[in-house]
């Protein structure tokens, strides 16, 4: 099979799920294998819903599923074939893993960036209580762990998902790979993807909390039955310039006192600003703010 005999759909599912927990297996010969090489992809039996949607909606490209003897993690795997022998010439390099750029252009499906996410992202929850008000404030944050990337192939990336699939990613700070991975910054824009894909956990149940803003909201509220548990609201994001500010009055010595008398929000909402900019934004040892 070549790469221009698949959909779009195709092209994008494969691509999507190589760059994250996918692979293509090499043997240990240095010659390639007569009939091609093939697509793996470890995963716990606890995901194995995900991994038998995506055997089920791409039968071309995967052809089964292996339990491995400890009955604890399996591999969907394709048959061996020319299009993975020619995937490993675009995607590796030296036997490292790359984005490759120039194939970016044929994978305009959602589920490209679906898969993306279900491999490799998560939605973490920020929470912050208002004792007075008996309230637990709920903030989304969507994250794409791909620090196995270098900055700059992310940053093609985000501009492409930004073009295409119209969600904007940004790099944020971490301490290992190549040390950045890409989230979306905004609240709005966190539960917009959110809502943009909560439909395919319809079809991937076991994915639900992932997918499903409500559900997930819900889930909370049932776990903190005695307080009012809210989503937090798009207005009170912080804007590039309050973030700035912050920045650069920590740098002058300003208390966050004085840091949230300035912009007109609760001493707390600052504190745990700075936080997130610390953690997200700045470079170790450096006051480097990364757009």
């Amino acid at each position: 099979m070549l790469w221009e005999e698949l959909t779009v759909f195709e092209k994008s599912l494969l691509l999507g799920t190589l760059l994250g927990d996918g692979t293509i297996a090499r043997t240990k010969s240095k010659t390639v294998p007569r009939k091609g090489l093939q697509y793996l992809e470890h995963f716990s039996v606890k995901q194995m819903e995900y991994r038998e949607w995506k055997l089920s909606i791409a039968p071309r490209i995967f052809e089964g599923i292996k339990i491995r003897s400890t009955g604890t993690s399996a591999e969907l795997f394709s048959r061996r074939d020319e299009l993975f022998t020619w995937l490993w010439t675009q995607c590796y390099e030296n036997r490292e893993k790359r984005i490759p750029i120039h194939l970016l252009k044929d994978c305009t499906h959602p589920v490209f960036l679906l898969a993306l996410y279900l491999d490799d992202g998560s939605l973490s929850l920020t929470k912050s209580k208002r004792s007075k008000l008996n309230q637990i404030i709920i903030t989304p944050h969507i994250y794409l762990y791909l620090q196995a990337f270098y900055p700059d192939e992310l940053e093609v990336l985000s501009e492409f998902i930004y073009r295409t699939f119209h969600h904007q990613f940004v790099l944020s700070r971490r301490s290992d790979g190549h040390f950045y991975t890409l989230r979306i910054q905004k609240t709005e824009e966190a539960i917009r993807f959110l809502n943009e894909f909560s439909p395919y956990a319809y079809a991937i149940p076991s994915m639900r909390k992932k997918l499903d803003w409500d559900y997930r909201l819900q889930l909370e509220r049932d776990q903190h039955p005695d307080m009012t548990v809210i989503a937090s609201k798009a207005k009170n994001d912080y804007t590039t310039e309050e973030i700035e500010f912050i920045i650069q009055a920590k740098q002058n010595g300003m208390t966050d006192a004085a840091i949230s008398q300035h912009l007109n929000r609760t001493y707390w909402s600052v504190v745990y600003k700075w936080q997130d900019i610390k953690k997200n934004h700045l470079k170790e040892n450096e006051f480097v703010y990364v757009y």
